[in-house]
């Protein structure tokens, strides 16, 4: 007689609808809207300045949602708040694809930046630590890996598109594959498992996993809170504009747009295989193996960029690949210092609270690199401060887990 085998557990299928979540919002509507910059800026002759305006209002947007996303999944319900949100990237998409001002394009910017907020890392950081109860750092590196698959492709079919069809058709397209992933994290995603007649992932084999899920912390004075804030601010500022203007550093130093835009695609690999890695050590080597991960790759790529002018193609493979791996730093690691650093009562409070501040840092410094390019003539000033920046940042985390944990 044959024994029956064991399903899986439905949180992947919740894992796997967050992962489609990140595609969508994270993946195509911000990641690779870095594509579109460069021939929003020539077709309509914008500015330097204005080219960053656009993301900074997207990152405005994304701040003002997160102050009540909480609530509004409390209200709504996660599933409805992430498809909503995957729809709403969707309906921005459109309004990109028709803009003929520079207010509309912040229009079509804003919109993206609600809808990134409403399906991005806060309601899917809740949705892992509802679900799962073992593996949390590997449910959300494989969920936040979903953004990173969307720019392994994108970028190069997107530019060739543009080439071929022109702007608009591009952002088109775009939309409806975005509308068709909307669809599916409504049919994915669930808000607890208790509505379904299930425990959360892990509860199953262990009755105390709960509790060996987070560090427990002495908790944070309010100074301490301050501090680590600030350093969710800097690590904003290099994991939005940093990243949002990679392509801008390369084409202005003379690499062609294919080669950048395949640049682009190699990145979303190694954004993938990172958050993925960085899950994986997080939950075998604890909280100081994994912000050492997340903080070095992306300290050592800030370097690379900066080298930029040097030319060849070997430099910004290194930096393309460090940027990656350590981009996990904006997905897998805000969740873990909330679950370490807050503790279990104040969590889905924690998540928020780093994830305005981390969005706080991508509007404060996203003007940045396009006013310094103006000044300058270049890029690479910009990732100069960006690597200052991490730096403190790094020392004030290290410092925080080195006396409360």
């Amino acid at each position: 007689m044959l024994t029956a085998q064991r399903r899986p557990h439905r949180a992947w299928l919740v894992c796997l609808g967050g992962a489609l979540a990140l595609f969508a919002v994270m993946g195509l509507g911000v990641n690779v809207f870095s594509v579109y910059q460069p021939e929003i800026v020539r077709l309509n002759g914008f500015t330097d300045a204005q080219g960053s305006w656009i993301t900074t209002t997207r990152s405005l947007f994304i701040l003002a949602a997160l102050l009540y996303v909480n609530q509004l999944c409390a209200r709504l319900g996660l599933r409805l708040v992430m498809a909503l949100g995957v729809f709403l990237v969707g309906a921005g998409c459109l309004c990109f694809a028709w803009a003929n001002s520079f207010a509309m394009y912040c229009a079509a910017a804003a919109l993206t930046g609600i809808g990134y907020c409403w399906a991005g890392m806060v309601p899917i950081s809740l949705a892992i630590g509802r679900w799962f109860r073992r593996r949390r750092g590997l449910a959300l590196g494989l969920a936040s890996a979903g953004s990173g698959v969307s720019t392994v492709f994108a970028p190069v079919l997107l530019t060739r598109l543009m080439e071929q069809r022109g702007m608009r058709a591009t952002f088109l397209w775009e939309g409806a594959v975005i509308f068709l992933c909307g669809a599916l994290v409504w049919l994915l995603v669930r808000d607890l498992p208790a509505r379904m007649g299930l425990e959360p992932y892990g509860l199953e084999h262990s009755p105390a996993a709960t509790a060996a899920v987070r560090q427990q912390g002495r908790g944070l004075s309010k100074a301490q809170r301050g501090l680590l804030l600030l350093a969710a601010l800097f690590v904003g500022a290099t994991g939005g504009p940093a990243f949002s203007h990679l392509t801008m550093l390369y084409t202005s130093t003379g690499y062609n747009s294919l080669f950048v835009a395949a640049l682009l695609s190699y990145l979303g690999a190694a954004i993938s295989i990172g958050k993925i890695l960085c899950g994986q050590v997080y939950d075998r080597l604890g909280s100081g193996g994994g912000n050492l991960f997340a903080f070095g790759a992306l300290l050592l790529a800030q370097v690379l960029c900066c080298l930029a002018p040097v030319g060849g193609a070997a430099l910004p493979i290194l930096a393309i690949t460090a940027f990656g791996l350590g981009m996990s730093i904006t997905a897998v690691s805000p969740a873990r210092w909330a679950a370490d650093l807050y503790g279990p009562e104040e969590y889905e409070g924690g998540v928020r609270t780093i994830t305005v501040f981390f969005t706080g840092g991508i509007f404060v410094f996203g003007p940045l690199p396009g006013l310094l390019a103006d000044w300058t003539g270049s890029y690479v000033p910009a990732y100069a401060v960006f690597f200052l920046l991490l730096l403190a940042a790094f020392f004030i985390v290290w410092g925080l887990y080195r006396k409360n944990t």
